[in-house]
Parts: structure tokens; sequence; C-alpha cells
């Protein structure tokens, strides 16, 4: 609720203080004294477009603040959000300037008007201009009549198009898989042979260039090969004789010194190396590339190459593209089998969100006859007894317009009069039948989980006598519950107020001035009897009447 509001040169306010209580306080004064003003202040606190009108002539800037408690659980979530510290309540602060800028900060930290807003529509509801009304929103309406309906039946809905949701989302991945595949089928067919013919394997390139380089000096490589293998076994002086010699040598001796039998140890162990070598250079000797194999050799490495700059990869990471393409065409191919099986399961899906929608569609037409039936006896005392409402629920055949909330399309219709045709409320009723409608709807306990703070405007327009006592009584009892605001005319709701607070202006060197000022019950019955026609026995006389009245 709102603690306490001030407004500093704001239109005709020069500089407004009030402390703020629970429960229904009223807003009386003479026409033209300010009331709408005050109505303008607490729209701009909560982020309402700025406009220059609303700084006082002469004054560089209009300032609202307003102090607010609340422990609702949004609000504080949307404040942590922004990083704002509420442990010491919240304090919303918005300047205006000449030139029509806007600047907000709340508890010191600076804010948009965004947020304003989103704060407002948590804490605060504005009955009386159109712009402002919740009750004009689709959504509201329909939560008006869907609180009437049981939990279960909103809930399969919700469950029936999750799951249609699901197969839809599956249905769509698997036609834009299948269809960039389909685009790309031919190059990754032409590029999984071009790789395929490559046969990959971890290492090739090192092993094909290795194999050029060999094919490239074959000559060479076959003249050391065989010279080495001359020197090491075949002529008449040759390493391995050499060595057999040496080992002969040492082993002779060997037993007179551990040197020698070290070393006869490591003679021994050259000589069975040097036997195995001769294999080596035989394979060498055996060896034969001609130029084609070269040529094909080269151009298998070409190819690797290029096809690892092509994909910016080496080796391993063309294999798993390799296996990547076949996965997708395989898949392409079975797409159809695919394809078949999901439309069955999202015809199955469909069925079974119409017949849960059906039931809800049922449902919102049995609640919205109750609600109308319910509503009829306060539009009677409100002074709407020629005012006719019927609830539009109509299903949508579209099945992209299906939502986890239903198929319906829901939206309260009014007609002025008996016989005459169903329009929308906003091309039905003024702000004040709009006001009082509201009023019904809570009277009859339609509304749930309403801002802390609620202000009327314009909700006495047109009635008077025992209408002017029924929307007083509603709106006391509407208090009883959370703060109520009310501006208005009427000596019946002014007397039904758990508190009042009279606003006047006046005149002082050539400019005029608004004031506020809280109201003791003296004071109020003064009021009253000022609203009553003047202040006299009489009225003063008539206005205690109504305040007992309106207290009880």
């Amino acid at each position: 609720m709102i603690v306490s509001l001030q407004v500093r040169q704001f239109a005709l306010f020069e500089n407004i203080q009030l402390e703020l209580q629970q429960g229904m306080t009223v807003f009386t004064g003479e026409t033209g004294a300010g009331k709408s003003i005050l109505v303008d202040a607490l729209g701009a606190v909560f982020g309402a477009r700025a406009t220059t009108d609303w700084v006082r002539h002469g004054a560089k800037k209009a300032e609202i603040i307003v102090e607010i408690e609340s422990t609702d659980p949004r609000l504080i979530r949307l404040l942590t959000e922004q990083d704002i510290d509420v442990d010491d309540g919240i304090h919303i602060r918005r300047v205006i300037t000449t030139e029509g800028r806007s600047r907000a900060w709340i508890n010191s930290t600076p804010t948009s008007a965004a947020t304003l807003k989103k704060i407002g529509n948590i804490c605060f509801d504005l009955h009386g201009q159109h712009e402002h009304q919740t009750l004009m929103q689709p959504e509201f309406q329909q939560q008006i009549i869907d609180a009437r309906v049981k939990s279960a039946v909103k809930g399969a809905v919700v469950q029936a198009f999750t799951a249609l949701q699901h197969i839809r989302q599956q249905l769509q991945k698997l036609h834009g898989n299948r269809n960039e595949a389909i685009q790309k089928e031919a190059w990754m067919r032409e590029e999984s042979e071009r790789i395929l013919a490559l046969n990959i394997e971890i290492g090739l390139e090192d092993k094909l260039e290795t194999e050029c380089e060999a094919g490239r000096h074959i000559e060479q490589v076959q003249l050391a090969a065989a010279n080495a293998a001359n020197l090491l076994d075949e002529q008449e002086v040759n390493l391995r004789g050499i060595l057999g010699e040496i080992i002969r040598q040492v082993n002779t001796v060997a037993e007179h010194h551990p040197a020698l039998k070290d070393a006869h140890d490591l003679l021994n162990q050259m000589d069975a190396l040097a036997s195995e070598v001769p294999i080596y250079l035989q394979d060498v000797l055996d060896s034969s590339m001609d130029t084609e194999a070269l040529i094909a050799v080269n151009e298998r490495l070409a190819q690797l190459r290029a096809a690892k700059r092509r994909h910016d990869t080496d080796e391993a990471g063309l294999i798993g593209l390799l296996e990547h393409w076949q996965e997708v065409l395989t898949t392409l191919d079975t797409t159809a089998w695919d394809e078949e099986a999901l439309q069955a399961q999202l015809q199955t899906c469909e069925q079974d969100y119409k017949q849960v929608a059906q039931t809800l569609h049922d449902a919102r037409i049995k609640a919205s006859i109750l609600l109308i039936q319910n509503l009829r006896p306060f539009l009677d005392q409100l002074s709407l007894k020629n005012m006719q409402l019927q609830a539009s629920i109509v299903a949508q055949a579209d099945k992209q317009t299906w939502k986890s909330d239903g198929w319906d399309e829901i939206s309260l219709l009014a007609a002025a009069n008996i016989g005459e045709p169903f329009k929308s409320l906003a091309d039905t009723a003024s702000g004040g039948e709009l006001s009082r409608l509201v009023l019904a709807l809570k009277g009859c306990g339609a509304l749930e989980n309403e801002p802390d703070t609620a202000i009327f405007d314009e909700v006495d327009v047109g009635i008077g006598g025992e209408t002017g006592w029924c929307v007083g009584k509603l709106l006391r009892n509407m208090g009883s519950e959370r703060q109520v605001f009310v501006v208005s005319h009427l000596p019946q709701v002014a007397a039904c107020a758990h508190h009042q607070v009279a606003i006047s202006k006046r005149v002082e060197n050539n400019r005029t001035h608004t004031t506020l000022i809280p109201l003791d019950m003296k004071a109020r019955q003064q009021e009253i009897a000022r609203m009553l026609g003047g202040v006299n026995a009489e009225s003063l006389n008539h206005a205690q009447i109504m305040f007992n009245q309106g207290q009880t």
C-alpha cells in the first residue's frame, strides 16, 4: 500500500504531503479543485507517459515521491532483479522537466518508466480512465471467467497443448533437417565419395609424404642400400666379418678381465643387430616405383591436403565428417518413415487437445452464465439496470491460434439497453459505468489477486440516492481488504469512507494554489454538509445522520 505521497510543482499542486492509510479514503472538493490532478500524479509515479502540462507554470520541474509498503513476492523479485535494496522500504521518486524529459529513482537507484509501469501493474489499480482499465484487457476478462473453472479442466488443456507442441517441434525439426539435407544432398554424396576414395587413416599425410620422397630418390636410395649391404656382409672384407674377428679375439681373454666380459657382451649385441640390417636393406633393393605409381601417390597426397584445407580439419576431422554425412544421408532415406510416425502422433495429440479444449470451452460458457447471473443484482443496485452483459466465447478453428489456455477467443460484451446490439465494453460503457461494473464484479467475488491499492475516479457519475449508498458500501467493503482511494462528489460515498481528504484551491498573489487536508470527524461532517448543498444547521444535522449511517 501507499504509505505517503509528496507532490511538488505538479500542475496546481505546489507542495502537497499526505500520510495515507489502509482502508477507503475519499477525496472530495469543489469541481475544478484538483481532484483529477491527484489521479494524474499517482499515475505519473507509476510510469504514465510524461507531459509538460504536469509542470506547474513558472517551475523548472515537477516531482512526485511515494513510499510503498508491500510484501508481494512479485514486487520483491522485480526489485531484486534490478539490484535494488528493499530492506528500508520502497521509495519511488519521479521528476518531469519543462522539456518533457523524465527521470525516476527507486531507493535512490535510477530506474526507467517501464519499470515503474511494472511496479504499477503489481501495486496499483486505476479505475475510471479507459487507458488504465484492467477490465478492458481481454486477458483480464478471460481471467474473470476462468477463475470459475476447475483447475483440473484448465490443467488438462495445458498438458495436452504441451504434448502437441512437442510433436510439432519434432516435425518442424525433421522438416528443417530434411530440407537442409535435400539442398546439400548432391554435394554431400559427391564429397563423401571423394573423401571415401582417399581411404583416410590417421597419419596418412606423413605416410604418403614419405612414399613420395622415396619415389623421387629411388635410384640413390637403392644404390646406397646396395653399398651398405656389401660393406656389411657381402664383400671380402666386410663389417660383420671384422666384427666376428673382434669377438673371437676378445672371447679368448675375456675371463681374465671384467671389462672384457662387458665388451664381449656388447659386441655380441652389435652382431645380433647387424644381422637384422640386411632384411631392411633387401626391402629397399626389392622395392620399385615407376613413374605412374609416383604420380598416383602424389595425386592422393594433393587431394588429401586439399580436403583438409577445404574443411579446415585434420585426418580425424575428415573421418568424423564422413561419418556424419553418411548418417545424414541415411536419415534422409528414412525420413519418410519418421514423418509418417510423427504425423500419426500429431493427429492423436490434436484429437486429445480438441477434446480437453472443448471441455474447457463448455465450462467457460457455464461459468460466464453463472457470473452474469451473480452480477445482475449488483448491476441493478448500481443504476445499471438496463445494462445487459454477455460473454463472447468463440472456439478458433485455426490450429495455429491454439494456446495452452485453450482455443477460445473471449471478450465481455455489453448492451446499454435491452434489445440493443452487444458491443465491446469500450464501445458501450462510460468511465463511470465501467467503474461501477468493477464494483459489481468485486461485490460478487469475481476479482482475485488484485493490487494492494486501487483508485476510483468517476465512479459516482450519473448516480445518487440509494445507488450512491450501494456504491459507498461496496467501496467500504473493498477497503476492508485493501487500500482504496475514491474521488467522489457524492455525500453518500463520502460518508462511507474510513478516511476523508478535502481538496480545495485558493488564489494568492495572482496564483492558484491547491491544498489537501485530512479531515477529522467534525470536519468530515462539515464537508459532507457542503456536499449536500451548504453548511447550515439542517445540512449539518443531515450530514451527521449520513455519517453515522455510512460508518455502520
